[in-house]
């Protein structure tokens, strides 16, 4: 296949991850964040792939399972049962491979196990605090999904034919990550392109991808965030904060559809807070936000914990009681607004 697109860095970390297993010996566990989404789930997919092609034992390692739009295309597309996939890693594995994961945060309990064995970490975030721990990393913040990366390493560096199940799986990471191709760069379309050309089908894809009708707990838990929303103005912008038990991304969702720029929701899980923002593009592109880093980690380094993420969409956890983060996020956001210039004010 023709691969004169394919940084020659990406071969050699391809030829070292593979000298690491074969270092390591088996079982390889190959684990994204939790919660799994698309491109998590198709991106360890491929790799298990990869490394089973290349002779190793490789096992699929989801901590706390996979999203609910991740187990839609287990189902669809793969035709198996979603709760097939393992939760924790065998006892004798002595390599991890981690995608699409920027912090030790997002895996959860297993974070102690991938820091102690031989750690390969393949991710696009703009920031990621697992690189520095890695033997091997597989890093390209230009990447607008993991999917690409592991598509090129398959493909283009190994020479391996993927199943048409196996397209449409990292054809839906990719327009799962890219918004339905909204962030996509000249990459992500060839990519795309190659993929179709192989087989994948988008409408298949598309209507796996496709949220079924909201349940009432959902509903509720978007008609509370919005009743417990603290907003400020900044300019012509309008900021929203509030606080949930569950589905903090379609509660964001709904507010920004409701007129927000930039939502921020709070969530109390256990011992630990979550934190989920959201951001439309227009406030993203005009004031140089990028809420991975400009709000995430902020908050991560103020409270302890992990967090990162896109400019647009990114997440925190953090082991702070829910008001403490929520004060604390509000601070944050408000601080960068006055960054640029702008005097946040309470809408009554």
């Amino acid at each position: 296949m023709k691969n004169s697109y394919v940084p020659e860095w990406l071969r050699k970390k391809t030829e070292e991850m593979l000298n690491l297993a074969e270092e390591a010996g088996t079982p390889i566990v190959v684990m994204g964040h939790r919660n799994a989404d698309p491109d998590a789930l198709a991106a360890a997919y491929v790799v298990k792939e990869i490394l089973r092609s290349s002779g190793y034992d490789a096992r699929l390692v989801f901590p706390e399972g996979l999203s609910q739009a991740s187990k839609r295309l287990v189902r669809d597309i793969m035709g198996k049962e979603p709760g097939d996939v393992e939760d924790e890693p065998p006892e004798e594995s002595a390599m991890a491979v981690v995608v699409d994961t920027a912090s030790p945060e997002q895996l959860g309990e297993l974070a102690n196990f991938a820091l102690n064995v031989l750690l390969v970490v393949i991710d696009h975030h703009s920031s990621n605090k697992l690189v520095e721990r890695a033997k091997v990393a597989i890093y390209d913040p230009h990447a607008r999904a993991v999917s690409e990366l592991v598509y090129l390493m398959a493909t283009h560096v190994l020479g391996l034919r993927l199943e048409k199940p196996v397209l449409e799986l990292l054809l839906a990471g990719i327009v799962y990550d890219t918004r339905h191709f909204i962030l996509s760069n000249a990459r992500t379309l060839r990519i795309a392109a190659e993929l179709l050309e192989q087989g994948a089908s988008l409408e298949r894809v598309l209507k796996a991808l496709q949220s079924p009708p909201m349940e009432p707990p959902e509903r509720i838990a978007r008609i509370k965030g919005a009743k417990r929303m603290h907003s400020i103005r900044a300019g012509d912008y309008i900021i929203a904060f509030t606080h949930v038990g569950a589905y903090e991304s379609s509660v964001a969702r709904a507010i920004l559809d409701l007129g927000a720029d930039l939502v921020i929701v709070v969530s109390e899980r256990g011992s630990e807070t979550r934190v989920v923002g959201r951001a439309r593009k227009s406030i993203v592109e005009k004031l140089g936000l990028h809420l991975g880093r400009d709000i995430m980690e902020q908050l991560s380094r103020s409270l302890g914990g992990g967090g990162g993420g896109h400019a647009q969409a990114a997440g925190a956890s953090v082991r702070a009681s829910l008001e403490r983060v929520f004060s604390e996020v509000v601070r944050i956001v408000e601080n960068f607004l006055r960054s640029r210039g702008l005097q946040p004010q309470p809408i009554t």
